[in-house]
Formats: structure tokens, C-alpha cells, sequence
């Protein structure tokens, strides 16, 4: 065994060369100029949410108020690959999708009219979220949007973003375009029409004798309301027009088989985006001959109201002075008005369009009496993405459904530690719920689908036991 040091070798020294750019100052961020009154009726507005039907029904408000607009539509595998080259590594696959998204957007623009990227930043503009809905986001989107663009070479091009305060500081003082109220009450009727025709199509899509004919109605049915919802008088037309879409739904010719019932949950983007984002879940299900529980975006926005209503609450019974107090009384004003005021929506569409007559099932769940059921294993005031909602709808739904799916991103955190801790303890309670816990990443499809695969096997065979069982007590 050899007795030299380490030290006693010599050593080469390798100089390393000062970088030739040393930045002295913080970095801030990328900057977002304004989008500027003067030049409304030149730039078009660039919007996708999460899926489809969202941005298919807002373009209603900006159509309304004489904006330009293109919708960008649903997001596809291309533009993982997109989000991977231009942005930052190791993210979550919903930032991948938004942003890669948008700059496969650009391109393509650029492309087919010929203009340069100097044109494209003067003319056009991005409407998006913040993505503020859990720890590992905050800020992260509107900087990653700004991030790709600048890097592809698109310096200086513009963002509106809600539910952030990059966008809301530097683009409603003065600017072309404010997030105002009637912004938001047309933002909560377009999630709430694309809510309905996806119960629409989670109820029609498996049980209708004619599929294709089912889907084609359906796609009728996003016409009819859209042309409601762009005249001036859509708080008259509206109901209307779901009431004439909903006597339209209903007269679709259904088998009448018990299939088994899916239910899948889990972080806001992998469980709501209806797309290639989550592998077309919940239409792959269907297909393979399986009910699946329709996916809310009401529900989710509920929930936001109802996670901000706790911390008013607890804020104004822990606050230190008058002051402090009468901040949290009026975010609890706030927040019971948002609740108050998309309940009423909903519940004036539902009725006006009668998913039960379809088949459709729409109930949104309440959040008090989920919080009660997850209280012992997930507290619900330990907030971030979906808090304990994964955990109180495991235990709502144990005895009601042949099949559990938590479904999120790769290396999402509060989902994660969710699906993959807490939900063995809630696995341990009820042993017969079919559970499984898949992430997304936007390259590994076939994986993800074997392994949905199988637990649509397992609920088959439930469902199978049980009509074996049914028949057999009644030969008897």
C-alpha cells in the first residue's frame, strides 16, 4: 500500500479564463412591454387553455369587444419537443406543453405570412395564465413564456397574463386591453360551456349507438352556443341555445349496459386537458369501452375560492391590528362573491341544458364536506396545486366507482407526494380500490396507456363479478 499524500504529488494548475461578460447588476427578469391603446386594432391576440373548448369559447368575448384574435386550439405532442429545446430543463410537462406551444406557434406564423420576427413581436400578443396554482410555479410560467420567446429570437415580444403580476402591473394601466370584471364573468361562462359539453361527451361518447354521429352533434351543439355567446344579448340567448343543444343531445340513440366508471383526478393540467397533454385520457378510457366521471374546470375554480376563503378566515382571526383585519375581510367578501357568482352560472346553464336527460353526469362536489373526509390524512389547509382534493375524492368516490386514477406530471411536487404517500394509507382503508397512480411527461404514451390499460381490465372483471352475481341471485 502506497504511504504518499495526496499533497505530495505535484499539481497542475489549470487557469481558468475570466468569462468575457460579467453581469454586474440583478437580473430581473425579461422585460414585457405594454400593449398600447394606439395600437389595438393592429395586434392579434394569441390565446390556448389547457384544452380546446376553453379558448374556443372566449374567443366570443374578444370577437364582442372588436379584438383580433386566433385560437391556437389544443395542444399536441409537438409541442413537448418544442417546450424541451427552447426552455429550461428538467420542468414539469404542462410547462412544456403552454410553452412549447406558443413558440411552435410563432414559428409557424412566421412561415405561413411571410413576416419577419421583428413584424410578429409588433403585431402579435399572448393571452395566458399565470399557472399560480401551486409551490413549484410561482412566477415560473410568465418568465418561461418570455424565456422562449427571446431565446428563439422573438426580443421584446408581448404577454397578457392573469392571475400574475407581471401581466396585471404592466398591462392594465392604460394599456389595449384590462382584465376587468366582464373579462372575467365572459373567462367563468367559457370554462363553464366547455365543462358542460365535456359532461356532454363523457355521457354520449361510450353509450351511444353511433359514435361518430354522437361526436358530429356534439361539435354542433360548440356552434350553436358559440354563435349565442358572441351577440351582445348572450345573457339572453345562452340559455337558449343550451336548452336547444341539450333537446338535441338527448335524442341520441344509447345502449343500455352497465360499464364500468372511472374516476380520475389529480394535478390541475394532467387531469384537465383533455388533449395530448394527458395522452387523451379520459377519451381513451371511453374508447375502451369504460365510463369515465367527467373532469371540471368549475370544480377547480371553486376550489381556488375556497383554499383563499380559509386563509381570510384564519387571517382575520389571527390578525394583529384593524388594518391587517379589514385586508382579510374583504379577500373573504371577495372570495364568497367569485363563489357565489359561478355557482349561480352554473347552476342557470345546467338547468337550461338538462345533462340528466343525456345521461351527462355534472354534480360538483362540495369542498366542505371533502375537506372533512381528508382531514386525518391530508390536512386541508396545507396548500399548493390540488391540496387534499385527491385525497378526500379517493375516500368520496371508494364505494361508487370501479376505477381510481391520480394522474400528474413528472416531478410534480404536491401531486407526488399526494399520490404516491398519502394515498397507500388510503389504499390500506379500502382495499378494493382499483388505484393507480400514473405521471405524465409527454413522451412515454404507450407506458402510461398499458398501465391504464390494466386497471380498465381489473374494473371489467369487478363489473363482471357483480352482473355474474346480480344474474345468479335472481335465477335463484
Amino acid at each position: 500500500m502506497s504511504t504518499d499524500s495526496p499533497t505530495s504529488a505535484k499539481t497542475k494548475i489549470i487557469r481558468v479564463k475570466r468569462p468575457k461578460y460579467i453581469k454586474k447588476t440583478q437580473w430581473n427578469g425579461y422585460i414585457n412591454p405594454s400593449w398600447r391603446k394606439k395600437d389595438k386594432k393592429k395586434v392579434t391576440i394569441l390565446y390556448n387553455m389547457i384544452e380546446r373548448r376553453k379558448s374556443f369559447f372566449l374567443q366570443a368575448y374578444f370577437k364582442r369587444n372588436g379584438y383580433k384574435y386566433i385560437d391556437l386550439g389544443d395542444h399536441v405532442k409537438e409541442d413537448v419537443r418544442w417546450g424541451k429545446e427552447w426552455g429550461n430543463r428538467m420542468e414539469c410537462n404542462p410547462m412544456y406543453f403552454t410553452s412549447g406551444s406558443l413558440i411552435r406557434n410563432l414559428f409557424k406564423i412566421q412561415r405561413e405570412t411571410g413576416l419577419s420576427k421583428e413584424e410578429i413581436v409588433d403585431n402579435y400578443i399572448f393571452l395566458g395564465g399565470g399557472g399560480q396554482c401551486g409551490p413549484c410555479r410561482y412566477g415560473m410560467y410568465p418568465q418561461e413564456y418570455l424565456k422562449v420567446v427571446n431565446d428563439a429570437g422573438f426580443n421584446g415580444f408581448r404577454l397578457l397574463i392573469f392571475s400574475s403580476d407581471i401581466g396585471i402591473n404592466q398591462q392594465c394601466k392604460g394599456g389595449a386591453f384590462t382584465f376587468d370584471i366582464w373579462f372575467l364573468i365572459n373567462f367563468m361562462i367559457a370554462f363553464i360551456l366547455a365543462d358542460l359539453l365535456h359532461v356532454a361527451e363523457c355521457a354520449l361518447r361510450p353509450y351511444a349507438k353511433d359514435k361518430s354521429h354522437a361526436l358530429s352533434l356534439i361539435k354542433k351543439a360548440e356552434e350553436i352556443l358559440l354563435k349565442a355567446f358572441t351577440s351582445r344579448l348572450y345573457f339572453l340567448k345562452l340559455p337558449l341555445a343550451l336548452a336547444r343543444a341539450g333537446k338535441m343531445l338527448m335524442q341520441i340513440p344509447r345502449n343500455k349496459a352497465r360499464l364500468p366508471k372511472i374516476y380520475v383526478t389529480g394535478e390541475f393540467f394532467a387531469n384537465l386537458a383533455h388533449n395530448e397533454g394527458n395522452y387523451n385520457l379520459r377519451r381513451f378510457i371511453m374508447d375502451e369501452g369504460c365510463e369515465v366521471i367527467p373532469g371540471f374546470f368549475t370544480q377547480r375554480a371553486l376550489y381556488d375560492n375556497w383554499r383563499r376563503k380559509q386563509e381570510a378566515l384564519r387571517g382575520i382571526k389571527y390578525a394583529v391590528n384593524k388594518k391587517e383585519k379589514a385586508f382579510w375581510k374583504k379577500s373573504l367578501r371577495k372570495q364568497n362573491t367569485s363563489t357565489a357568482i359561478i355557482t349561480f352560472f352554473y347552476s342557470w346553464y345546467h338547468r337550461s341544458i338538462r345533462p340528466e336527460s343525456f345521461g351527462g353526469k355534472s354534480h360538483i362536489l362540495n369542498l366542505d364536506v371533502l375537506a372533512k373526509l381528508g382531514y386525518d390524512y391530508y390536512h386541508p389547509e396545507i396548500f399548493g396545486g390540488e391540496g387534499n382534493l385527491e385525497v378526500a375524492e379517493a375516500i368520496y368516490h371508494a364505494n361508487k366507482i370501479d376505477g381510481f386514477i391520480s394522474c400528474k406530471p413528472f416531478g410534480c411536487m404536491p401531486s407526488s407526494g399526494v399520490s404516491d404517500g398519502v394515498q397507500a394509507k388510503v389504499m390500506s382503508m379500502y382495499p378494493n380500490l382499483n388505484f393507480l397512480s400514473i405521471e405524465t411527461s409527454g413522451d412515454n404514451e404507450v407506458n402510461i396507456l398499458s398501465r391504464v390499460s390494466m386497471l380498465l381490465f381489473k374494473a371489467k372483471q369487478k363489473v363482471s363479478r357483480e352482473i355474474h352475481k346480480k344474474s345468479s341471485i335472481i335465477y335463484k
